[in-house]
């Protein structure tokens, strides 16, 4: 009953992408700024408008240290600079080109609505010139074995500019639009060759195709006629960096529904590869290693900085550019750093990847606001009390007739779910703690992972049967470790909601294993009680819920009436329609099997639910905007809870209640 689909992840890494260029969302950014400084960024402005080659740089360079500051950035956009910076990506002078692509591929990153400001200040048509330079050019990079394989500075362009273009796509559909009228990414796909551009050009051109092809059917013809480039990223097997390449490439497959369809084995036998490297025992065996790194360039700098007070007189200035160009080498803990971040996001990915395989989004209505009120999607359960039966079979699969019999033999003979409940697992407190101290960066990426994981597993879930999972005893296992990582972890919404929602799939499958709960006491379920209580997430609550509804089909009588007490009690005080479905249809659910006569004559439930319907149904009238795709399953729940208190009330007048009274 009132079931949605799953949509497929979208593999972004902006925490707030917006979906069209707003100019309102862009004023409401720069307003809300704090404190926009005004002096140095109009000292930039001078600086760039300068005719001296020098100036020019010096504003740039200045221009990025500025993008640092959420203050300063506002500041920026509330000048002409970027109209001014633009031109510059088209300079003959390379030095030029490369720092103003430097500085405003640094301003990209700040948000989604500072790219959509590059975009209306019109940063794509220079962009796509300079770009289009390269496309039409038999142009190779050129690696300095002597600077750590530096790449030449023509080649450290093109890789700042299409990192530029992948945030610009990322955020604004006006860019994506724009890329489409181009010839660009037939020439963009000679990129992926590692062994000839590099791999750091390599996994940028492979995350902006990933970007550009969600969706996107007109980029599709492009990557179809190269499917073996992609192919040969999925048999990668060397590094954490060529990991993550083959991660990358098996996403970018996923994004056109032909190729999903047709390598959907060959891309799980790929990442299976991938997920099979422990991550914490990595981070573990490194972690110290990096703390020695980075206290021998401590002694080494300050080595240099003594033999650089004491030859800077007789310092050429060729010795001079080389020192500066070494001094800006990324050092080795740098590099053991990057190599775990690249491990962290292609198993990231491989979890994305899998989670969009098992994701089924044909016939998904994305406006759910055109759905009449009295009508109910055929996808959806309606539930006759009077027989017990449903008039429409449950949306939820877990029959595994989604998948075919070799998608199936992948997933089980490679392990893909132990494997992907490895990545689930939280850090130990010393590793987090030491990771906080060498790279918070890599401390997020980390949580990612384990957040994709989560996401994918609850996927595999609702589409394996409990055998093809590893059991029903394995399952009760994975629900029970999940809920002490909730309940004794730290508070952590972005955790909390796919290891519950996780933990609301595992328990589908459990509803016929009654004799798993028989020790289940009061106190236990009281700790599931007050996760609800207290907690703020709505998504959350409602993951609480249901499996509160799946529970009391499984629990003895005493323990389904604290449970039934206990939502009569939630839905009164329940603002989110959303959450409010989802308790009705848990309390639907525990009266599917059983009549619990008891129940509804000592709580008197007839007169109770009564009053919430009506209630429920005036909410989901004045939320029916925020509702969006969700509307048609509260409408189901809505019509189920309509024949529940007709249920209720039959069963009340059998059982000798007061007579009822006038419904709407």
């Amino acid at each position: 009953m009132g079931k949605t689909r799953k949509h497929k992840i979208q593999y972004s890494r902006k925490s707030n992408p917006l979906f069209a260029i707003n100019g309102s969302d862009i004023d409401d950014f720069l307003n809300n700024s704090s404190e926009i400084a005004i002096g140095p960024i109009e000292a930039v402005r001078d600086q760039l408008q300068n005719a001296n080659t020098e100036e020019k740089l010096n504003g740039l360079q200045s221009l990025a240290v500025l993008t640092a500051s959420k203050d300063k950035v506002a500041g920026i956009c509330q000048t002409d600079i970027v109209r001014i910076v633009g031109p510059f990506l088209c300079e003959k002078d390379e030095s030029v080109r490369n720092a103003a692509a430097g500085a405003l591929r640094n301003l990209s990153v700040t948000s989604s609505e500072v790219c959509d400001y590059l975009v209306e200040q019109d940063i794509l048509t220079p962009l796509f010139a300079m770009l289009q330079e390269y496309a039409v050019d038999d142009w190779k990079p050129k690696f300095d074995v002597n600077m750590c394989n530096q790449m030449d500075i023509r080649s450290d362009i093109f890789l700042q500019a299409i990192n530029l273009l992948w945030n610009l796509c990322e955020s604004a559909p006006y860019a994506v639009d724009t890329f489409n009228q181009t010839v660009l990414m037939e020439s963009f796909i000679r990129c992926l060759d590692f062994s000839v551009y590099g791999l750091d050009i390599a996994i940028s051109v492979a995350q902006f195709f990933l970007v550009v092809s969600e969706n996107n059917p007109k980029s599709w013809k492009v990557l179809n006629d190269h499917v073996p480039n992609f192919l040969c990223l999925l048999s990668l097997t060397g590094d954490y960096g060529q990991a993550y390449l083959c991660s990358l490439a098996a996403a970018i497959l996923t994004n056109v529904p032909a190729l999903a369809a047709s390598y959907s084995v060959t891309m799980l036998r790929a990442l299976a590869g991938v997920l099979k490297i422990n991550h914490q025992i990595v981070i573990s065996s490194v972690i110290a290693n990096i703390s020695n790194l980075s206290n021998l360039i401590s002694q080494s700098e300050t080595l240099e900085l003594e033999i650089k007070m004491d030859t800077t007189d007789d310092e050429s200035e060729e010795a001079a550019a080389n020192r500066r160009r070494r001094q800006e080498l990324p050092t080795d803990a740098d590099i053991v750093v990057r190599d775990i971040g690249y491990l962290l996001d292609a198993q990231r990915v491989a979890a994305e990847v899998i989670t969009n395989l098992c994701s089924d989004e044909d016939g998904n209505d994305e406006d759910g606001n055109d759905v009449d009120d009295e009508s109910i999607s055929e996808n959806e359960c309606v539930v006759d009390y009077e027989s017990n039966k449903t008039s429409e079979s449950s949306s939820n699969l877990l029959e595994g007739d989604k998948f075919t019999f070799d998608v199936i033999d992948v997933i089980k003979s490679l392990s893909m779910v132990e494997q992907l409940w490895q990545r689930a697992q939280p850090l130990s407190d010393e590793l987090s703690n030491q990771l906080r101290e060498t790279d918070v960066n890599l401390l997020m990426k980390a949580k990612n992972l384990r957040i994709s994981s989560l996401l994918c597993l609850q996927n595999l879930c609702n589409c394996l049967t409990a055998e093809d999972l590893g059991g029903h005893n394995a399952i009760y296992s994975v629900w029970l470790e999940l809920g002490q990582q909730v309940f004794k972890g730290p508070r952590d919404y972005s955790i909390m909601e796919p290891s519950t929602s996780l933990m609301r799939s595992a328990l589908e499958h459990l509803k016929s294993q009654r004799e798993l709960f028989k020790q289940m006491a009061q106190n236990d379920l009281e700790l599931i009680l007050g996760g609800v209580k207290n907690c703020s997430m709505p998504e959350i609550r409602a993951n609480w819920l249901r499996m509160l509804g799946t529970l009391g089909c499984l629990l003895p009588e005493p323990l389904v009436k604290l449970i039934i007490s206990f939502i009569v009690e939630t839905c009164t005080h329940e603002e989110d329609v959303w959450t409010l479905s989802e308790a009705f249809d848990a309390l639907m659910d525990m009266f599917s099997d059983n009549d619990w006569p008891e129940i509804i004559k000592q709580m008197d439930l007839f007169k109770e639910v009564q009053k919430l319907e009506k209630t429920f149904r005036s909410k989901a009238r004045s939320q029916r905007k925020e509702l969006k795709d969700r509307y048609p399953a509260v409408q189901t729940v809505r019509t189920n809870l309509t024949r529940f208190v007709m249920y209720l009330e039959k069963e009340s007048i059998k059982l000798g209640g007061p007579p009822s009274s006038t419904t709407d």
